[in-house]
């Protein structure tokens, strides 16, 4: 079927180069400037003959033709022989072409209009305009070819269209490479400037899990701050599943967007689904409203229906309902949280948040002196179906003093006590709980600059900054065990821990024939800690008397060249000299379509992980793609991705073959330049 969204630009584009629709612009200009190689005017002075080489200019138009017959008592020119009429960079050539200059009504014989926009090319042996935002194309076609013959086409016997109103096209045909492929003998369809409802071409592929599937889209543009995408998806060996997608934007920063899928897997027997949304809703000033839902039917749906990487193997799921009300000097949010362990064989144990209550009192300046008060509180109700279960309340208030002290210095530090209130129904620690905690902290930081000339060709300027740093910070040690554990809050280890870092950031200012830009070379960070009592939670380097140091921490951002980044965040043990964990990226982009990029993530003993992705546009016009994620654990590649796609001037043809532990998928796309693919719709 002809996408309504192509058929939209070619009404567009003849209301807005051939004849602009009535009251859309403004009246016409009286003076009309007619220059040709002879022009003859009739006795009654009313209508001039011009010939060879005719030139006529008014408003923004320019027309140019062999012979031109123009009537100042009727307004309107009659023209012919090489006619091309130009309006900003869009262009009508035509046998003939009868315009009335006020009325916008006329007729061009033998036309084919020109468009940079969407690249169109549209022919008609009759394009007209009969009313105002009617117009009329009698035996036409139009693609986004440069060709000729183009690629491709679609024909039509007629075509009848009202703008912000209906459309009816007779015979048409769709052809690749002047051969026709498709038919149909009427077509109904709206036409309006914004974006269209109407069915999508369907997307096609084949996969280990679901053999053959076809999925049939239909896209309705509901207003202009609204949509939602419809899908009919048939599946050789799984059955028939039906989908929506819907987004929208509303006033106030208000917006949403939600998801549903279902089918009933004839492998299993049973139905399945998934369900998604994220609302945010303002229903006052400062208060807002937000839904963050994900749900399942089952734990394997996602190894058995989803395509993305992030989802297919997801650990969890995690939905949220939350209000928030925002004042000058408090933040008031309620939130329920709900989480789905998709990794165990069942939830009761998992732990729920029903409700959670946060109150925050902003810093707030103590009259003239330099400190500031604030307070943090939150009350969470914990709910399992096994397992300890009760009411927590946290409160703490503190107190900050930040110095007044010269350009590039820095001091600060606070002091507060995090009280905590229980009351557990069961389990450890049941009854009624307290325990208080004395918390402290204090930063102070120094920064140097310096600029440097450069000699480079297009590096000029170098300006380096370093920033060493030294922070404390102190929790009270306190035996927390009679306490309910319902997470790590309730088991908070004390501490006295001084450390240090040290920032350098290094940026450059490059000239360009559109002016200077800067870009950032390195910005790089070394940091490490000193316990001098208590202990610290780490899960790689336990803290004990005889290890007080913690991991030295790199983390760093490196730019060499323009199109080169590298990026590391990575820590070394003292003790052991060995690097205990590390995360480490390489992106390569000569913003030509080429790309390549690496990443390696390594914890000692839990993680060791590699990635990589190549783009590769080189010979064009094909295009190749590689994805590959490997696990040095599992001694296997955790998902491969090929793709070639080749890329016509106005048409693409792409095929992807995905490769992992449990499915292998293909997939052809096919898109028209101008229309769209194959491939799937993202509506958000």
């Amino acid at each position: 079927m002809v996408r309504a969204s192509l058929l939209r630009s070619i009404s567009a584009l003849l209301a807005c180069c051939l004849f602009p629709l009535s009251g859309a612009a403004e009246s016409i200009l009286d003076q009309v400037t007619i220059a040709a190689d002879s022009i003859v005017q009739e006795q009654s002075g009313e209508t001039l003959n011009a010939s060879g080489k005719v030139k006529i200019d008014w408003q923004n138009y320019t027309m140019f033709a062999d012979r031109v017959e123009y009537s100042d008592k009727l307004r309107s020119a009659l023209a012919s022989g090489r006619v091309i009429l130009i309006r900003a960079d869009d262009i009508l050539t035509a046998d003939t072409l009868k315009i009335g200059l006020d009325s916008r009504l006329g007729s061009a014989t033998n036309g084919t209009l020109r468009t940079t926009e969407g690249n169109l090319r549209v022919k008609g042996a009759l394009i007209e305009k009969t009313g105002d935002d009617q117009y009329r194309m009698a035996n036409g076609s139009f693609t986004s070819c440069d060709s000729d013959p183009p690629s491709w086409k679609f024909t039509a016997g007629e075509l009848d269209l009202t703008v912000e109103g209906l459309a009816s096209g007779r015979d048409v045909v769709f052809s690749v490479a002047e051969i026709p492929v498709f038919y149909t003998p009427y077509l109904l369809f709206p036409v309006k400037r914004e974006r269209q409802s109407g069915f999508l071409f369907p997307r096609l592929g084949s996969s280990t899990k679901k053999g053959f599937y076809a999925d049939f889209p239909f896209y309705w543009a509901v207003s202009p701050s609204a949509e939602a995408l419809f899908d009919l998806d048939f599946q050789i060996k799984r059955g028939v599943g039906t989908g929506v997608q819907a987004a929208w934007l509303g006033r106030g920063g208000s917006h949403g967007d939600v998801i549903a899928y279902t089918i009933y897997d004839t492998v299993l027997s049973r139905e399945r689904a998934e369900i998604g949304a994220r609302i945010k809703e303002g229903v006052a000033s400062g208060t807002d409203v937000n839904v963050d839902l994900h749900l399942a039917s089952d734990r394997s749906f996602f190894r058995d229906f989803s395509e993305a990487s992030g989802d297919y193997n997801r650990q969890a799921l995690d939905s949220s309902l939350s209000m928030t009300k925002r004042w000058q000097s408090w933040y008031l949010a309620g939130e329920t949280r709900i989480l789905n362990d998709l990794d165990s064989t069942e939830n009761q144990r998992t732990l729920q948040r029903l409700p959670e209550l946060t109150l925050t009192g902003i810093s707030r300046r103590l009259g003239a002196l330099p400190l500031f008060a604030g307070i943090d509180s939150r009350l969470t109700n914990f709910y399992r179906r096994e397992g300890v279960i009760g009411q927590r309340f946290a409160v703490q208030p503190s107190v900050a003093y930040y110095a007044d002290l010269p350009e590039g210095l820095a001091l600060s530090g606070w002091g507060g006590y995090r009280q905590r209130f229980y009351h557990a129904s069961a389990g450890q620690g049941e009854g009624e709980k307290e325990s208080g905690l004395a918390v402290a902290g204090a930063s102070g930081a120094a920064s140097f600059s310096r600029l440097y000339e450069a000699q480079g060709k297009e590096l000029k300027r170098i300006r380096h900054i370093i920033t060493p740093s030294l922070d404390y910070s102190f929790v009270q040690e306190k035996d927390q065990g009679n306490l309910p554990f319902f997470d790590y809050d309730d088991r908070v280890i004390g501490q006295n821990l001084v450390s240090w870092s040290l920032a350098n950031s290094v940026t450059g200012r490059f000239d360009t024939p559109t002016g200077a830009e800067y870009l950032e070379l390195v910005n790089l960070r070394l940091s490490q800690g000193y316990q001098l009592s208590g202990g610290r939670r780490e899960l790689l380097n336990p803290a004990d008397e005889h290890r007080r140091f913690t991991d030295i921490r790199l983390e760093a951002v490196v730019r060499p060249l323009k199109m080169l980044a590298i990026e590391t965040d990575s820590r070394f043990s003292p003790y052991r000299a060995e690097v205990t964990g590390s995360a480490v990226a390489a992106t390569l982009n000569d913003g030509k379509g080429n790309e390549a990029g690496i990443g390696y993530r390594r914890i000692a003993g839990a993680l060791d992980y590699l990635e990589g992705n190549l783009t590769v546009n080189l010979l064009p016009p094909l295009v190749f793609q590689y994805t590959g994620r490997y696990s040095f654990d599992r001694r296997d590649f955790l998902e491969k991705y090929f793709a070639v796609e080749y890329r016509h001037q106005c048409w693409s043809i792409a095929l992807s073959y995905r490769d992992r532990p449990d499915n292998r998928e293909i997939l052809v796309n096919f898109a028209l330049a101008g229309i769209g693919g194959l491939g799937k719709v993202k509506v958000f």
